[in-house]
């Protein structure tokens, strides 16, 4: 069942789609629907600590396997758009070693961030309303809704029932604030096994009660404290 749009009816949760990918001919629809998908995951990253590198730069994981789901394609489209971003110097992509996803970089265009439609320009503003009310222009009203629906999608998914914040591709991954500032000091790339613990928890099924202590296992696992070794002796005893 659907519904006709009313001036108070809530917008649906949605993607920002670039305006300068309708002018990008060298891109599918594929292309630049897994575009936007990249760039909304990129926009969450840009608002959590940890996801950026030693220049500055906001990256994002997101498997192959995972993008195929959520597009409802093939893994092979997949990849192909992938490279057809790559090439157009959307993307950028990092391998991160065995058993870790790749880091994705999002790029844009500069000169298009003060981009505009030519052509719904004229039909920016609604005629003057006849019963003397003030004129509202369809994007300031759209813009309203738009972030009223925004925050309301950004509580739901950002907070969980014992008050963490949801991480992860998934986002099934829940950190509190003194939890994820202890995995920062304590673990070598923390950003990696978080996304790591999300996407084994989806394909896998497999719930864990505390999901900090299963990272600290985990980076433990692949890096164990050194063995200190004694050269110490007693008095009856040579080296």
């Amino acid at each position: 069942m659907t519904r006709f749009l009313t001036q108070d009816s809530p917008i649906p949760a949605y993607m920002a789609f670039p305006r300068f990918l309708l002018d990008k001919e060298g891109l599918n629809e594929t292309a630049k629907i897994l575009y936007t998908i990249l760039l909304d995951r990129a926009r969450l990253s840009q608002k959590n600590d940890g996801w950026t590198d030693e220049q500055g730069h906001v990256f994002i994981f997101f498997p192959i396997k995972n993008l195929a789901e959520t597009m409802h394609k093939s893994e092979m489209s997949i990849k192909t758009a992938l490279n057809a971003l790559e090439k157009e110097n959307l993307i950028v992509r990092r391998r991160q070693g065995a058993g870790f996803p790749n880091r994705i970089y999002v790029k844009y265009p500069p000169e298009t961030l003060n981009q505009t439609d030519r052509n719904i320009s004229i039909r920016q503003t609604e005629i003057c309303p006849t019963d003397g009310k003030k004129t509202v222009s369809v994007t300031d009203r759209k813009l309203s809704s738009s972030n009223k629906e925004k925050n309301n999608i950004k509580r739901t998914n950002s907070e969980s029932k014992d008050g963490r914040t949801a991480y992860g591709s998934y986002q099934n991954v829940f950190l509190s604030t003194e939890e994820l500032i202890s995995l920062q000091r304590e673990v070598p790339h923390y950003p990696e096994y978080i996304e790591k613990l999300s996407s084994y928890m989806a394909s896998s099924g497999k719930q864990y009660s505390n999901h900090a202590a299963t990272i600290r296992s985990w980076a433990l696992r692949d890096h164990p404290a050194p063995v200190k070794r004694t050269y110490e002796c007693k008095e009856d005893e040579s080296l």
